[in-house]
């Protein structure tokens, strides 16, 4: 069996482009925490992964280990964003959420119930159906569960 290469399943965070048709792309995975990639030709008009590699997707990578970043081979699209209204508010709070995991996140296991909270909270505001305070709350959760202070109870101290 073949050591270099692995599968893992993540929410692409963001995306690079890098040259004429490569990318270096973000992907937030339970195993790894937030790994980045390179995707080789993806930006090519004929390539197969060039849909699935967008911000929100969720999908199953193939990657193959290499002496800097792993280089994805696959990609299998398992849960796109195609339901999220068509408005620049969604967009916008899709957008803010993806760029709180890309900061949050570092490259280490991810438990179990903060990455189902983190997939809950995505599929929320995918489907419009997420109010702010909804998603203040989820995301204070997340925090509270990594060892951090509540976002709301942090008291500031000014120095005079």
């Amino acid at each position: 069996m073949n050591t270099r290469s692995f599968s893992t399943i993540g929410i692409v965070l963001k995306r690079v482009n890098v040259g004429e048709t490569d990318r270096i792309v973000n992907l937030l995975t339970q195993e790894f925490g937030k790994i980045t990639v390179v995707a080789k030709g993806v930006r090519k008009m004929t390539s197969t992964k060039r849909a699935y590699l967008e911000p929100g997707n969720i999908i199953q990578a193939y990657l193959i280990k290499t002496k800097s970043l792993p280089l994805l081979t696959q990609a299998r699209l398992i849960d796109d964003c195609s339901a999220m209204e068509q408005s620049l508010q969604a967009f916008r709070q899709l957008t803010q959420l993806l760029e709180i995991y890309e900061k949050l996140f570092v490259e280490v296991e991810i438990e179990t119930d903060i990455y189902a909270t983190l997939l809950q909270l995505r599929k929320l505001v995918i489907l419009g159906k997420a109010p702010a305070t909804k998603v203040r709350d989820l995301l204070g959760e997340v925090i509270v569960k990594m060892g951090f202070q509540h976002p709301h109870r942090v008291k500031i101290f000014y120095y005079h």
